[in-house]
């Protein structure tokens, strides 16, 4: 587990200052300004700091006295300040914040930049380490506008590791390596261990999550040199965290004990809570790996009892997800069900992605220990849909890139209008001042004068003409153009999802059928992992075959052989194709075509639209369900009805049905997946034979689909 160190950035005490108690006595016998008395206690503060805290908070609070008698609002944002530091060290986060919202509006009164850096820096770390991210983003993202606007570069850098640290806690690593990456470019010009120190940490746990390891051990390392110059046992302490977890996952786990252990030893000496949480979850995890569950437990337990009482509720999450491994595997599934759904809810409320989805994994593991296959196929979608959100930004980025490139032609097409429109301006003003000029000079032929205005008012009228033949083309090619935008996202849409989500099926139960062989060889679940196998199979090969037919039908490759041909034939091979799958959900499929029905068109295409409605209609149908096949005439055509008492389609989604521009998909009454390519392509394929398709449906009742075709 890796957490970045936190760098906090504690005031610059004064280590000796020559006052002591007989300067004050002789100060006090002494008529001085009030400032300077002022002044003073801030002083006497300051020196107290280091070994008289609640001194130290005395002299702070004589200075915040005197400073609201002086109406000095200088006076009291460094009063403020100071009690804020001094509580801090104290432990009083409550006091602490107090003092440091005060300060926070007095400078702003005094247009204070240094100090509104500072206590923004600090509220935003306040925040943060609270877990209160999206409030933590707000005060970094100010700091670091102001601290860059006055060139406040120690605050400007820290403000980088602090938005980074948060990136990295919700599992956005590529944002939070960028932030590091910007803040090692300012911290080069600064002579500051504590930042490099940070900044260290923070790139090697961003190659340690990217398993370069040998990297994240240099950074590591690194690190710690520099950590034990200064004698920083804190930081040595996070450093040993992290360089056990990488030898953890070389699985070098008694070099990785003996680290978490020299951690653990350093928190316990310096009594800071979090720090024995973190080593003690560390600790449980390794004995998990080991093998050695019941101590395992135990540190985990201690952990969380401390985390709870911490309100420390990210760590928790570390804490429960560990501890739900434990107990699916040793059978305790009531302890486990409870960590992991707590451990989703929390990761929910607090965002983090990467963990929600290995909970969600360890979710759909659960349903299948207990026999709950159903739930655990739907809980396996939701960590599959999780894990494409996380990996897809590279290919949303290029669906970004192709609407910028739209964006960017349109706007060009826009500058041509104009150019035109400016062009025929400035020649309408130059025939103006010319027909201007003639009339005053050549006032005495008014008819040639008259016959020059008609062919200006014809050439005006051809050049009207002419801008708005432009713009109709353009408007033309506008549509055109969205129309081929839409097509490009749905078929993007596709290849970056349902067609990656049965691929991710099949390498997730393929891996517990796997495990099964390896270890219980329970075949009873390996038979349901292999079913669900098969079906993912179906419903892959199902997408492909549309979206090659699709794919080619766009780029007109695609042959039409219209030809007559026995419809009966064409819906009873069709229907012995779904007749085991039918039987799977107990459905009845009826058809009363007659033997003897002829139909007219492209054989294949056909064939096409009848098993995608025959496919849709067993999809959306629940067991015990009943589905219809009938024919009837009307006038030059035939009319094919599939009709189904499914769980049938709102109005509103009618309407997006077969259309590409609408990115409408549904779940099947059995969690069964689709793209929602296939109304779309036999919507073409219908027109294509001169016919078409549409819906009838309600709600919770069933659907009827009619194709119309010509008939012999």
């Amino acid at each position: 587990m890796h957490l970045p160190l936190k760098l906090v950035l504690l005031p610059l005490f004064i280590s000796k200052i020559a006052l002591a108690t007989p300067t004050l006595d002789k100060f006090k016998k002494q008529t001085v300004d009030s400032k300077e008395e002022i002044e003073l206690y801030l002083q006497l503060s300051k020196h107290y700091q280091s070994n008289n805290i609640d001194s130290a908070i005395i002299f702070a609070n004589k200075a915040l006295v005197l400073s609201m008698d002086n109406k000095d609002d200088n006076l009291l944002l460094n009063s403020y300040f100071q009690l804020f530091q001094n509580y801090s060290l104290n432990g009083d986060k409550a006091q602490s914040k107090h003092y440091l919202d005060k300060a926070y509006v007095y400078a702003v009164k005094t247009k204070d930049s240094v100090n509104t850096s500072n206590i923004l820096l600090n509220l935003a770390d306040y925040y943060s380490i609270k877990d209160q991210y999206d409030s933590a983003t707000i005060y970094y993202n100010k700091c670091y506008s102001l601290s860059k606007k006055i060139s406040l570069t120690l605050n400007h850098v820290n403000t980088l590791i602090g938005l980074g640290e948060i990136s990295y806690e919700r599992g956005e690593l590529d944002q939070a390596l960028n932030k590091y990456l910007e803040a090692y470019k300012y911290s080069e010009n600064l002579k500051n261990d504590n930042v490099k120190i940070s900044l260290l940490i923070d790139m090697g746990n961003i190659y340690a999550d990217d398993a370069q390891l040998e990297k994240a051990k240099s950074y590591y390392n690194q690190a710690k040199i520099i950590a034990e110059q200064h004698k920083q046992t804190k930081v040595l302490s996070a450093i040993y965290n992290n360089l056990a977890t990488i030898y953890q996952e070389e699985k070098k786990y008694l070099k990785a004990q003996n680290y978490f252990e020299k951690s653990l030893e350093i928190e316990k000496n310096n009594k800071y809570q979090p720090g024995i949480a973190l080593a003690l979850n560390n600790i449980g995890e390794n004995y998990f790996r080991i093998g050695n569950y019941e101590k395992a437990i135990s540190s985990l337990h201690e952990s969380l009892s401390i985390n709870e009482k911490l309100h420390q509720n990210i760590s928790k999450i570390y804490n429960l997800g560990t501890l739900s491994e434990i107990y699916l595997k040793t059978g305790n599934y009531t302890q486990a069900y409870k960590y992991i759904t707590e451990g989703i809810k929390l990761s929910t409320t607090y965002k983090t992605k990467k963990k929600k989805n290995e909970l969600l994994f360890l979710l759909a593991k659960y349903y299948h220990k207990i026999g709950d296959n159903a739930k655990a196929y739907a809980t396996m979608t939701k960590h599959d849909a999780l894990k494409d959100s996380l990996l897809s930004e590279s290919k949303t980025q290029k669906i970004a890139q192709l609407q910028a490139q739209y964006e960017s032609e349109k706007r060009e097409q826009e500058n041509e209008i104009l150019r035109v429109k400016h062009q025929y301006a400035q020649e309408k003003l130059k025939k103006e001042k010319i027909i201007t000029n003639f009339f005053i000079v050549f006032s005495v032929i008014a008819l040639a004068l008259l016959i020059l205005s008609y062919f200006l008012y014809k050439a005006k009228t051809q050049a009207n003409l002419r801008i708005n033949k432009i713009n109709g083309m353009l408007e033309e090619s506008n549509k055109k153009m969205k129309i081929s935008n839409a097509t490009k996202d749905k078929f993007f849409s596709i290849i970056a999802h349902d067609l990656r989500s049965p691929f991710n099926a099949i390498l997730g139960f393929s891996g517990l059928v796997k495990d099964e062989t390896e270890n219980s060889k329970d075949i009873e679940a390996i038979k349901d992992y292999n079913d669900n196998i098969y079906e993912s199979s179906h419903n892959l090969y199902t997408l492909l075959e549309n979206l090659l037919q699709w794919a080619n039908s766009q780029r007109g490759k695609l042959e039409f052989s219209p030809e007559r041909f026995n419809l009966h034939q064409l819906i009873q091979a069709n229907l012995n194709l779904f007749k085991l799958k039918a039987n799977d959900k107990s459905i009845d499929l009826i058809s009363d075509v007659k033997p003897e029905t002829m139909a007219y068109g492209d054989v294949n295409m056909i064939d096409t639209i009848i098993r995608n409605l025959i496919n849709n209609a067993l999809k959306f149908t629940n067991i015990n369900g009943r589905i219809e096949l009938h024919t009837s005439f009307d006038n030059d055509f035939i009319l094919v009805k599939v009709k189904d008492n499914g769980i049938g389609i709102s109005k509103e989604n009618q309407a997006k049905l077969f259309r590409p521009d609408c990115n409408f998909t549904t779940y099947g009454t059995e969690n069964e997946s689709g793209s929602g390519l296939g109304l779309i392509l036999c919507k073409e394929f219908a027109r294509k034979n001169s016919g078409d398709i549409w819906v009838k449906s309600i709600l919770n009742k069933g659907s009827e689909f009619i194709l119309k075709l010509k008939s012999v």
